[in-house]
């Protein structure tokens, strides 16, 4: 059988067998086995049988020979000879038009046509196949479309003369395209139309090329699930925008159909026209635009003044900006025509200030005048004198208000255009010398310097827009002088340091970031000004028990963030410090200020990273605090008695150390347990267990110092010895809660870092024997219990195999009535997180580590609480709340299901408020993602949420009551925010009958002290009353 035949009978079978046919047809007329005239005898009988579908089968058979045919084989002759057969199929035959169109797109490729093949072949299809939706199939349409798309990208010049010699080839042209309704042809046809719209002279045929595609706006193509060809809406959308704005000829067209477009009810169709209009804005030039500018402000000023949503609001914004820009480009006349009547009205709605439209107004006023320096000197030329000749006359505080919030915005433009102090403006020529603004900033530096100063304290959102002023004059580039931004600073200080406190600090904050902002463009002036009088503020010691330094401390701190003043915000830090501890400050005064030191240091970790070798902040800072820290001086000795003040100092340790090269830290590392005392590191814990008090609280920075050192980093003791010294001192019950919770944390660190993996089953199995090690029944207790699962979570953090074989004769210790709770607890810290043993301090912490415990914890506890007896249930429930609480929602999503009834019982159990929020949150999430695991407890679901966020009458402690427990707030509000998701997640056939109980049950709730607890309940009793109940006629 012949390739032909044997194509035929594949082809509608298995393509792929057709192509290879094809291919090897190709290869045999390259190898001169199969001469191209007897190829083309081959197809005879086929290309003329009288059945349509062999026609144009054969012609598919061509088409893909010849794209599988390499350049060069065959000679221009040929080429040309092929075209005119494929040519004269397209003329007598109409079937096969898409093989046709694919063959000549092959010929085309094996060799660049001249212009008067390019014209013969589009003057071809469009004369034989118009229109192109007589075919009905899209696969013989798109090769065509796809073919001419390709002819007008490479034959532009030989096409335009086509068009400009021939009368009435647009209007064919144009038409040709008529009715195609495929997104992935329509995608071909724009891109096809596009080069005529900004390449040929259309004259009298604009508005026929326009129609032709307008007629497709707004684009309301939904692409089906799973679409293979990706082509979205959005696509659509994008080309068809570029071929409406592709030239101002279509202007006296698609301004007025946009305009009506704008009418539409469909938000999605506004939205489209909006950004239409700032795209053909853009393109069409200033001499176009100017004769629709006013007829454009007229139509767009309404989305703005009388918004529906807000980001059709910005669209529309947008559009007016786009307009102001274009016509800069043009005559300061058509600019002063467009900006006339925009001012005028204005300035009228700034006459009723406050309203919605005044606001509105400000928005206009900013994004015109962020366009350019000409258009923001204009509109505040004619804007501001109104506007303070307003705001003098204005008879009340609300007014004087608005008219202000409408200058800030004015300013906050300006800055943009002609640059801030440490920001140039983009535009390089503009010179802010010739800012309009400076005429009117004596007058309005006045205005707000007043309103600030003298306006009641109780006014807040009128010295907060005066404030808000004063800060964005600050901003523009050479606006004020340093004499009047230092007045400003000066201001803003006052505000922060003898301004009595009022509502929520709103002015305070404000003040704060107003100083940050100015520090940001001039940090000298704040460092020169503002320091000293925060600095004064502060006093050596705190003997007359005030604290009024802390929102002065507060707002120091918070300065630090500015790169430029961080180093002189720590350093005035320090030595106020210093003064302290020598002025034997109280240990709340010296908490304060190691906290903002900390703070500072945190805002700036950055720079702190930058170090490539030892930090000056380590000698500055750590170094000294060391010292201090374990002097002999008794004096120190009292600064730092506090185990809260010495966890600070940790934390200002570990953030300078733990960002510095292994050397360094290498250097650090030795001083981990003896910091800067100069006593024997066997002398102090955890080595020796009988010390003093003072240095056992050593321990809680060794433990900051240890996080902070690198894996590679060798510690000040064998790893080993370290750990079992570490695990004797934890041992000991006199310790006090921090102080055992750091030696615990060093466990934790010791194993997840320190111990390579090859010596951690010889170091870790000895411990957990059960004949001499920790788990010894005999010898198990509270302490002993806390240091087993600090090395688990060191083992759980960086997954190790270990853990499968310690885990389960772990778990049957659940089942002891005495220690089994304390295990439960063991078992639910495991994944709780802990901010030292952090990546940021070089843990070794596994993507994984949490499936791990989940896979062989969770289904293993799960099993046991059904077997478990009454007393010792609530165990596994906690273990099993606990492990749950910390494992990512697509874990547990498999298991959900089984585990809700456990989840369930978790919500009885007394006094454990933490395990009780956790299933909460848990059963929340199930509620969202997987509700058909909850609808079977529905029931017993919502009854239990009730009796946590709302006991019944009679259950609820009086205020101050004893002896009667009560959930926290946090968790009562947690459970009606689970209790809301109910019928929101939930067919309402099934939370119907519990609609009433609910809402009557929530009154309580709605009642309750803690806000927190109220706002829920309203919640939660808007969705439930929102449950259709036919005939219910109580509520």
């Amino acid at each position: 059988m012949s390739d032909i035949q044997l194509y035929l009978l594949d082809v509608d079978k298995n393509k792929k067998e057709a192509s290879r046919i094809a291919e090897q047809s190709a290869t045999r007329l390259q190898n001169n086995e199969l001469k191209l005239v007897a190829l083309i005898e081959s197809l005879g009988e086929y290309i003329n049988n009288e059945d349509f579908t062999i026609r144009a089968k054969a012609m598919a058979y061509l088409a893909e020979v010849l794209s599988f045919v390499p350049p060069k084989i065959l000679s221009r002759h040929q080429r040309n000879l092929l075209c005119d057969f494929v040519l004269s199929r397209i003329a007598d035959d109409g079937n096969g038009l898409g093989a046709c169109a694919k063959a000549l797109m092959a010929l085309e490729e094996r060799g660049k046509w001249d212009d008067e093949r390019a014209t013969a072949v589009t003057e071809s299809l469009i004369n034989n196949t118009h229109p192109l939706r007589q075919y009905k199939q899209q696969s013989e349409r798109y090769p065509v479309l796809t073919l001419i798309d390709a002819l007008m990208a490479k034959y532009r010049n030989a096409l335009r003369t086509l068009h400009d010699t021939t009368p009435d080839f647009m209007s064919r042209f144009i038409s040709y395209f008529d009715g195609e309704k495929d997104p992935r042809n329509l995608m071909v046809v724009f891109s096809i139309l596009k080069v005529p719209m900004t390449e040929w002279a259309i004259g009298a045929d604009a508005q026929e090329l326009f129609d032709a595609v307008f007629n497709y706006f707004p684009i309301t193509f939904r692409p089906p699930p799973d679409d293979p060809y990706g082509i979205t809406a959005q696509d659509l959308k994008d080309r068809l925008r570029d071929c409406i704005a592709s030239t101002a000829d279509f202007a006296p067209y698609s301004f007025p159909a946009l305009l009506d477009k704008l009418d539409s009810t469909s938000m999605n169709t506004k939205r489209d026209v909006l950004q239409t209009i700032s795209s053909c804005v853009m393109e069409y030039g200033p001499r176009t635009v100017s004769l629709y500018s006013v007829t454009l402000w007229d139509a767009l000023k309404f989305e703005i003044l009388n918004s529906q949503e807000d980001d059709l609001a910005q669209e529309a914004l947008t559009a007016l900006g786009e307009i102001a820009n274009t016509l800069s480009q043009g005559t300061t006349g058509s600019l002063n025509a467009y900006l006339r009547p925009v001012t005028k009205e204005c300035n009228e709605h700034l006459e009723d200030a406050p309203t919605k439209q005044s606001q509105a107004t400000g928005q206009i006023l900013y994004q015109l005048s962020s366009v350019s320096p000409e258009v923001t000197n204009i509109i505040l030329a004619i804007v501001l004198p109104n506007l303070f000749t307003l705001f003098q006359t204005a008879d009340t505080i609300a007014k004087r208000r608005g008219l202000l919030e409408v200058y800030v915005k004015l300013v906050e433009a300006n800055s943009k255009v002609f640059g801030e102090w440490r920001y140039l403006s983009k535009k390089a020529d503009v010179d802010p010398a010739s800012n309009a603004l400076t005429e009117f900033n004596e007058q309005a530096l006045q205005v707000m310097i007043n309103g600030l100063t003298t306006a009641p304290i109780k006014e807040v959102s009128f010295r907060v827009v005066c404030l808000n002023g004063l800060l964005q004059s600050t901003k523009v580039r050479q606006l004020l002088k340093d004499e009047e931004i230092t007045r400003i600073i000066q201001l803003f200080h006052d505000v922060v340091i003898t301004e009595e406190s009022h509502g929520d600090d709103e002015m305070k904050s404000a003040a704060i970031n107003g100083l940050l902002e100015i520090a940001h463009q001039k940090p000298q002036l704040v460092v020169d000004r503002a320091f000293p009088a925060f600095m004064a503020e502060l006093p050596d010691s705190d003997v007359d028990g005030s604290l009024s330094y802390i929102p002065v401390l507060e707002a120091f701190a918070k300065l630090s963030s500015e790169g430029a003043v961080f180093d002189t915000v720590i350093l005035r830090l320090k030595n106020k410090l210093n003064a302290a501890i020598k002025q034997g400050a109280s240990s709340a005064y010296l908490g304060a200020l190691l906290t903002a030191i900390l703070y500072a240091l945190t805002q700036g970790s950055s720079k702190i990273e930058q170090a490539t070798e030892t930090s000056p902040y380590y000698e500055d800072i750590v170094v000294p605090l060391l010292s201090q820290v374990s002097s002999a001086d008794p004096s120190l000795q009292l600064a730092f008695d506090n185990e809260s003040t010495l966890d600070l100092v940790g934390r200002i340790c570990n953030i300078i150390i733990r960002s510095q090269p292994s050397p360094s830290q290498s250097q650090i590392a030795s001083s981990t347990y003896t910091l800067s005392s100069g006593l024997s590191q066997s002398d102090l814990p955890p080595f020796k267990l009988a010390c003093s008090p003072q240095q056992t609280k050593w321990t809680i920075i060794s433990a900051h110092l240890l996080a902070a050192l690198r894996r590679d980093v060798p510690l000040p003791s064998e790893p080993q010895s370290l750990l079992n010294a570490l695990i004797s001192f934890s041992d000991q019950l006199s310790l006090s809660s921090p102080v055992r919770a750091a030696s615990l944390c060093q466990i934790s660190l010791i194993v997840n870092k320190f111990i390579p993996t090859s010596l951690l089953k010889q170091i870790i199995e000895p411990i957990f024997s059960s004949q001499s090690g920790l788990v010894d029944p005999r010898a198990l207790n509270s302490s002993s219990v806390r240091v087993i699962f600090s090395i688990l979570k060191g083992l759980v953090l960086r997954n190790s195999p270990l853990l499968n074989t310690l885990f389960p004769p772990l778990l049957s210790f659940l089942s002891d009535q005495n220690l089994g709770k304390l295990f439960a607890h063991g078992f639910a810290t495991l994944l709780q997180p802990d901010d030292l043993l952090t990546k940021q301090n070089h843990c070794t912490i596994s993507g994984l580590h949490k499936q791990k415990v989940f896979t062989l914890l969770v289904p293993e506890i799960a099993t046991r609480v059904r077997e478990a007896d009454a007393e010792t249930k609530p165990n596994y429930l906690i273990a099993l709340s606990g492990i749950l609480r910390w494992v990512p929602f697509a874990v547990v999503k498999e298991e959900l299901e089984t585990l809700a009834p456990l989840l369930l019982q978790s919500l009885d159990l007394e006094g454990e408020e933490v395990v009780k929020e956790a299933a909460v949150d848990m059963l929340e999430m199930l509620l969202t993602d997987l509700p058909k695991a909850v609808e079977g407890h529905v029931g017993s679901l919502i009854t239990r949420l009730l009796n946590i966020a709302a006991p019944a009458v009679g259950k609820v402690p009086a205020a101050g009551a004893k002896g009667v427990l009560q959930d926290p707030a946090r968790v009562r509000a947690v459970a009606l925010k689970c209790l809301a998701q109910v019928p929101a997640s939930l067919r309402t056939e099934i939370v119907l009958p519990y609609r009433r109980q609910v809402i009557k049950r929530l009154t309580g709730a709605l009642d309750d002290r803690k806000r927190v607890v109220r706002t829920e309940a309203v919640k939660c009793r808007a969705k439930w009353l929102g449950v259709d109940d036919v005939g219910d006629d109580d509520e």
